[in-house]
């Protein structure tokens, strides 16, 4: 396999580190929690797209430049509980985070299911060298809320409105929903998403996402 020169992988993290502008607005689960001592795991993509505004002093508008693309993952849960469970995100640039969930209405077994939950996601990165080496991070805070219809153990309906809280050079309030499909096998299952932020900075505009992912043991 040819190797990446300098110049193309210094291209892929910059490209990369533009993504993380956009909220992570992902869920790749429904309302059911994982069971007790049981573990599940998958991979997922995401496809963000917003936009991003230069002010000037005033605070006005004077140029517009698109950010989106390409975005993979794997992720993972363990039942704490048959009530509880927690989880992971690992992304392939080294964003990640992890978060917890609680069911407060149905089972495993049940048609209708909600659940409340909270997540913390992390990215830091430094570039160049000596006096020209700079520092970038960000801390997003999130919490969701997760409803779904089980029509059976391999086919549900899901909705997860979400609060979602960043600090990276100041902080901002945003948000959002998501709304989903999980189709497959009991154990095996196929998530596919759409997602909506309504931005809280004025140098960012509403978010859209399309997530797909496959899961095995997350329900």
């Amino acid at each position: 396999m040819k190797n990446l020169s300098f110049k193309q992988l210094l291209f892929f993290v910059v490209i990369s580190f533009s993504l993380q502008s956009c909220l992570s607005n992902k869920a790749f689960q429904t309302a059911r929690t994982t069971p007790k001592g049981e573990t599940g795991f998958g991979i997922g993509v995401s496809l963000p797209s917003a936009d991003e505004y230069t002010l000037d002093d005033n605070d006005v508008v004077i140029d517009t430049s698109s950010i989106g693309g390409f975005a993979a993952e794997i992720f993972g849960r363990y039942g704490v509980t048959n009530k509880l469970d927690v989880g992971f995100n690992l992304s392939i640039i080294g964003t990640g985070g992890v978060d917890a969930k609680y069911q407060f209405l149905g089972d495993s077994e049940s048609i209708f299911a909600g659940s409340v939950g909270a997540g913390i996601g992390y990215l830091s990165i430094t570039t160049g060298e000596g006096t020209s080496e700079t520092s970038s991070s960000l801390i997003d805070l999130s919490i969701p809320a997760y409803f779904s219809c089980h029509v059976s153990n391999a086919f549900a309906l899901y909705v997860s409105p979400r609060f979602i809280l960043r600090k990276a050079d100041g902080l901002s309030s945003n948000i959002g929903a998501i709304g989903g499909i999980r189709a497959g096998t009991e154990r095996l299952g196929v998530f596919a998403e759409y997602g909506y932020i309504r931005s809280g900075s004025d140098e960012i505009s509403n978010q859209t996402n399309f997530n797909i992912g496959v899961g095995f043991g997350i329900r």
